[in-house]
Parts: structure tokens; C-alpha cells; sequence
């Protein structure tokens, strides 16, 4: 018995019902926090009950509604490729250091890829409820209000989120000098701890910018945020403005009005550092 093809609206409305599921569990958990069994998969790198739970429920509705589209999560849960390029990638907890800590920031976040290509990609906020989703092509959502980015003009007036590196995990000088570099141009910097909220929250109007280059993140952290803030107009680029940041794993992610700025910022503080690397040899 063969499988009726799906559009991509149809799969994306099962990845918002999947990350529903596991974002109520996420939620759940939260509320007995004192009692989640805590595993350390390496130095500073914690999965907990409530990630694993999270992702055997979202990998379980996935595979029940959409059994033609192979699953990847981060934790490891996943499902045999059909031969024909779908997959969806899982983070089932994305801000786990939030979460342990009691704090209430952290999301689920799945994408879609055809091949190579991110297609669909959804993020979602068990707490408060919101709901971040695009279509390659159809646009970026909350809920059911379209979003375009921020519509601010002036550099001095943007807030921008970051990840900042910690425990040997990513580039703590690089960070630095990027740091000290937007510092001085911004309102503020803000660094909530769930890179594919904070992306959203660009896509949204909230932050007017997301950079990350320093720490160390990895496609289920950026997939479906960059799809969420492209669709809604933003420019999302490797670093230094050239190529895919889902391929290196640098991000600079801004409004149009915003992302040429930054680039030219973070390509000064390369250049510097290029510089200081030289001089000390």
C-alpha cells in the first residue's frame, strides 16, 4: 500500500501537533522539576527525563501521522529513511540548561528538510503558548499572524540575542572580541538560553538581531529558526554575510536593514583578531 504524497502544509501542521505534545510534557515535567532523573552526556552536556520524554512523544505522533517522513532527534530517537529525501529534525528541548536551572525559557523545535534544503520549521513556547511556524514560500507565523521582522531603522535602539560559549564548549575569545565590537552600537544584548526562541523572537520583531559564531550549536539548534526568520523577510547568513550558517554553524541573523551592519561588525572584529594572532607568533 502506497502512501499519498503530503503537501507541506500538511506535514507542518503535524509538526505544530508533535510539538504540542511534547511541549505539554516539557511542561509537565517543569512543574516537578525536584524529581527528573538527570543524566550527563558529557562535560557540562545534560539530558534529563524530560527531554527523552519530549522526543519519544513528538517521534511517536511523527511517526503515526507522517510514517513516509524519516525523524532525527537530537537524543538519538529516529526512524528509517523512505527513499525519498524527508526527514524531520528534532530538538524535543532546546534551553535543557533553563530548564534544569527553574528557568522559564526554553522551547521544541522541529524542521523539515527536503534533501539538504530546510522547508518547514516549527518552535514552540509550552509555557506561554506560542506557536512559531513557516512554509517555505507561504511565510512566517505566530499562531496565525503573519510576521515580518522588525521595523526599527536605528542601530542604537536594537536589542540583539546571542549564545555565549561556556565550558570549553565554542570560541570564548572570538566571543569576546564580537562582544565588545556590538556592545557599544546596541540597546542591549540579551542571551536567554534557547537559541530557536531567540531566533523566532527575531522573525517576531522582538530582537532585532541573533548572532551566534562563538558557541558551539548544531543544526536541530538553528534549522528551524532560520526558515522561521527568512520567511519573515530577515536575512539569515553564515557570519561573515557568505554562505549557509546550517553548513558552518555561524549565524547572523537580522532584519535587512540590520544584517548588512553586522556582518561589516563581526568582519572588523575577524580582521582584528586576524591581526592579533599575527602579531604575538
Amino acid at each position: 500500500m502506497t502512501t499519498k504524497p503530503r503537501t507541506r502544509s500538511e506535514i507542518v501542521e503535524a509538526m505544530k501537533e508533535a510539538a504540542r505534545i511534547g511541549g505539554a510534557s516539557l511542561a509537565e515535567n517543569f512543574a516537578r522539576l525536584s524529581a527528573l532523573p538527570i543524566l550527563e552526556k558529557g562535560p557540562s552536556d545534560f539530558v534529563s527525563a524530560a527531554d527523552i520524554e519530549s522526543e519519544r512523544l513528538i517521534v511517536a505522533h511523527l511517526n503515526a501521522k507522517l510514517p513516509e517522513v524519516a525523524v532525527l532527534g537530537e537524543e538519538g530517537a529516529a526512524s528509517p529513511d523512505a527513499g525519498n529525501g524527508l526527514r524531520i529534525i528534532i530538538d524535543p528541548l532546546d534551553g535543557t540548561n533553563n530548564f534544569l536551572h527553574g528557568i522559564p525559557q526554553f522551547s521544541a523545535s522541529l524542521a523539515l528538510m527536503e534533501g539538504e534544503e530546510v522547508t518547514a520549521g516549527v518552535t514552540f513556547n509550552p509555557l506561554s503558548g506560542e506557536m512559531f511556524w513557516a512554509v517555505a514560500g507561504e511565510g512566517a507565523y505566530l499562531g496565525d499572524r503573519k510576521l515580518n521582522g522588525s521595523s526599527r531603522q536605528s542601530l542604537a535602539h536594537a536589542v540583539v540575542g546571542t549564545c555565549f560559549p561556556y565550558n570549553g564548549k565554542g570560541d570564548t575569545e572570538k566571543a569576546a572580541r564580537e562582544m565588545a565590537a556590538i556592545m557599544p552600537r546596541v540597546s542591549g544584548i540579551r542571551s536567554p538560553g534557547s537559541a530557536a526562541l531567540e531566533i523566532a523572537y527575531v522573525a517576531e520583531g522582538r530582537f532585532d538581531g541573533f548572532w551566534t559564531s562563538g558557541a558551539k550549536l548544531d543544526l536541530w539548534d538553528l534549522a528551524a529558526g532560520v526558515i522561521i526568520a527568512r520567511e519573515a523577510g530577515c536575512l539569515a547568513t553564515e557570519i561573515d554575510g557568505q554562505g549557509d550558517p546550517l553548513q558552518c554553524r555561524s549565524l547572523v541573523v537580522a532584519p535587512r536593514q540590520f544584517h548588512g551592519k553586522f556582518v561589516d561588525i563581526f568582519r572588523s572584529t575577524r580582521a582584528a583578531g586576524a591581526l592579533n594572532r599575527a602579531a604575538s607568533v
